[in-house]
């Protein structure tokens, strides 16, 4: 090989590797723009033209980990901000250049899984509306199972425990008919004879209890009253107290304390207070409702306290009206220190020393140069001097309501002081014992501000103001160090509107000085001061501004009117309903009983709903599931698919979720199996196709508080397959069972359904 073709053979080289690192080169670029297809792209090109070479296939290597981890970051960020669409891109993204990449396949199921619960979660908050609480509670149970720490799914789920909770607390009502109006006129009538008009009037079942007295008697004269008030009328004015057992029946007992201990119902209740003192919140509860029966836990915040269902609500609305979150405000502090300083110095100097000969007589005849020291310096003093200077400082504090805020700007300087605690010993000129103590003291700008906020959102602002400076520094005889320093203070109350701007100004120090020097009697003269001697004159000014805005984060939460007045009952009882008896239209009036059997009452007790009975709770026996459909299917065609169920004990309900390929089929309608119509009535069915996520939710139980067992059909499904030869699966992605004590039901058999269609 000649040298020429060698040479031009580099020269080849040379320009393969220039182009090759000039696309790695803009391949990167790409990427960091955000282009990361493009710079992949040019990645693989130059991997491309150098099979051989391992630098290009590196490059490419680490170029497409850069690209996934950035991809994968910003996913993880999306989804987590709740930008669903925006995650699932970055991780389609990743899937484009990685097909196996495990986490960007999690990141979308995680999404997809997102958008059904986002729905299921909307679904479930209307459900809560429209007071279908079952099919509600059966969508949030099959979104806590996939993902137990979604937020919206628990709250929903903590509103359904309140209402379960309410439910359960709820003290049974009357209802029959207590709206009715009534006259009475009995006097001196035996109680017993009342309470037998008064139940042939509202059909209501009276139980007197057996140390209510059969001697007494009553006399009650009202008319156009309703029946309850007629009620309470009778029981309020003979000592007595009522205790509803069932719907219709009533325990009439005396009310002395020995009864209210064996009749009265007494409800356990924990507040948990987020912003009261819960110390105060006891007193307060202890104060207005004389309740006895309470415990407080610091550590939580918690309160436990145990009383009458009318108590127990009175505490609610007290501590709710308490429990605000106290108001806060950011002061925005503006401080500007102006500090001018003007001195002028001018004059001529002139000789001020002239010393003799020292020592004996002898030595003073001798004058001459050396003897004889005088000074010969003149000067001339021409200075000009001028200072200004500006501090600005613009702090901004958060305080909450009659809480201090304390700013400092500036140094904290150490203070040096010796004492003398001795000798190192007993003879005479022994060194002494010398100890230092440093303490520092604080120089600059200080600020303490304490804001009260009012209810029409002024804040009344209490601020100190000290600006100290460093002064001379002076030494003691011992050796301590102390300075001087300049203070200026200043201390207001001023309230402001929010927003408003409040200037403290005037804070001002003027230094005014003069001081000269010059020839005697002659350098004293006007004009001549100048020329025979000197004079320094010197001013300094300092002036401190202000400026405090408060701006308003919380103001104070006025007490909704619910909350500040309601009835609290006697002395004696405490009752939040209305003590007044309601009268009714006279034109509705219409006598229902008088002395005895008057005409016109109802002859006969008017038909009563039966109580209802608690059944005893089955064991959780498993709900079993089963797939039927056609062997095989049309392209085109509809058929019909069914998802059966069997379970030995009680069902109450059911939440389903099937997943299934849009693209090769299509779901037509979703039916109830009427797996639950064996109870009777109507059942509770909602379902709900998504044809975008290709996603069917349904949620079915029986309506009231039946239930239902053995084998049946939960859900029909008419689909129609798109393409022809196509295989694909409908699965169970989830399914929630309940049984009638709200507990949740093992599922059995709970597996895929394979699909195949012919042309």
């Amino acid at each position: 090989m000649t040298h020429k073709t060698a040479r031009a053979l580099l020269v080849v080289l040379l320009a393969a590797c220039a182009a090759c690192s000039t696309v790695l080169s803009d391949g990167q670029v790409a990427i960091d723009e955000g282009r990361y297809q493009e710079g992949l792209g040019q990645f693989e090109a130059a991997m491309r033209e150098r099979p051989a070479d391992v630098e290009p296939r590196m490059a490419y290597i680490r170029a497409r980990d850069q690209v996934i981890n950035r991809l994968l970051g910003a996913g993880a960020a999306e989804f987590a901000a709740g930008r669903l669409d925006a995650a699932a891109s970055a991780f389609a993204q990743v899937l484009a250049v990685d097909t196996a990449n495990a986490r960007a396949a999690a990141g979308l199921a995680a999404v997809e899984a997102a958008r059904r619960h986002e729905v299921l979660a909307a679904d479930a908050k209307a459900k809560i509306t429209a007071g279908d609480t079952l099919s509600a509670d059966l969508m949030v149970r099959a979104i806590l199972a996939e993902n137990p720490g979604h937020g919206p799914a628990r709250e929903l789920d903590r509103e359904l425990r309140e209402l379960e909770r309410k439910r359960a607390l709820a003290v049974p009502a009357l209802t029959s008919r207590l709206q009715n109006p009534v006259n009475l006129d009995f006097r001196d009538a035996p109680i017993k004879l009342v309470m037998e008009a008064l139940a042939r009037s509202a059909g209501i079942n009276f139980i007197l209890d057996r140390e209510v007295r059969a001697d007494l008697r009553i006399s009650i004269f009202v008319r156009n009253v309703r029946v309850e008030d007629a009620l309470d009328l009778i029981i309020q004015n003979h000592q007595l107290d009522k205790k509803i057992l069932t719907e219709n029946t009533v325990l009439v007992y005396p009310n002395t304390p020995q009864k209210q201990r064996e009749h009265q119902e007494l409800v356990m209740r924990t507040f948990h207070v987020g912003n009261a003192d819960p110390k105060q919140t006891v007193n307060l509860l202890r104060t207005m409702l004389k309740t006895k029966d309470i415990f407080v836990d610091e550590r939580v915040n918690m309160i436990v306290m145990r009383d009458t269902p009318d108590v127990i609500r009175a505490a609610e609305r007290l501590i709710a009206a308490q429990d605000k979150a106290d108001p806060e405000v950011v002061l925005e502090l503006e401080i500007l220190e102006v500090s001018r300083s003007k001195v002028r110095d001018l004059g001529i100097t002139y000789p001020t020393l002239f010393t003799g000969p020292s020592g004996t007589v002898a030595d003073i005849k001798v004058l001459n140069s050396t003897t004889i020291a005088a000074d010969t310096g003149f000067g001339l003093k021409l200075l000009r001097t001028d200072g200004d200077t500006r501090t600005l400082g613009n702090p901004r504090v958060r305080v909450r309501n009659k809480e201090k805020a304390r700013v400092h700007v500036g140094d904290r300087v150490p203070l040096i002081s010796s004492t003398i605690v001795g000798n190192t010993g007993a003879a005479t000129g022994t060194i002494p014992v010398t100890t230092e103590q440093i303490q520092y003291i604080e120089v600059g700008l200080k600020i303490e501000a304490e804001a009260t906020v009012h209810a029409d959102d002024t804040v009344a602002i209490k601020i100190n103001l000290e600006v100290s400076s460093l002064g001379a520094q002076t030494i003691t005889k011992a050796g301590s160090v102390a300075y001087e320093i300049g203070t200026r203070n200043a201390s207001t109350v001023l309230r402001l509107r929010d927003g408003e701007t409040q200037a403290l100004m005037g804070l001002i120090s003027d230094q005014d000085s003069q001081a000269g020097s010059g020839l005697p009697f002659i350098g004293e003269l006007p004009l001549l001061d100048r020329i025979f001697g000197t004079k320094r004159t010197e001013q300094r000014s300092r002036e401190l501004v202000l400026l405090i805005t408060p701006r308003l984060v919380r103001g104070v939460d006025r007490t909704d009117a619910a909350l500040a007045e309601f009835w609290s009952g006697t002395e004696a009882a405490v009752r939040t309903r209305t003590p007044f008896v309601q009268a009714l239209p006279e034109a509705a009036s219409a006598p229902a009983a008088s002395r005895g059997a008057a005409p016109g009452a109802d002859p006969g007790p008017a038909a009563a709903a039966r109580p209802t009975l608690a059944v005893a709770a089955e064991a959780a026996l498993p709900l079993q599931v089963s797939w039927q459909a056609p062997a095989n299917v049309k392209a085109g065609e509809a058929f019909f698919v069914e998802l059966k169920a069997r379970s030995d004990g009680l069902v109450k309900g059911a939440s389903i979720q099937l997943r299934y390929d849009p693209e090769q089929y299509e779901v037509l309608a979703v039916q109830d199996g009427g797996y639950f119509n064996q109870v009777g009535g109507s059942a509770v069915f909602t379902p709900r196709i998504d044809a975008g996520l290709g996603v069917v939710f349904a949620t079915i139980g029986a309506s009231g508080a039946g239930s239902a067992k053995g084998e049946g059909s939960l859900l029909k499904l008419r689909l129609k397959a798109r393409r022809p030869e196509a295989n694909a699966s409908l699965q169970i992605s989830s399914i929630i069972g309940v049984d009638p004590g709200n507990r949740r039901l093992p599922v059995e058999g709970s597996v895929p359904l394979h699909l195949k269609s012919a042309p």
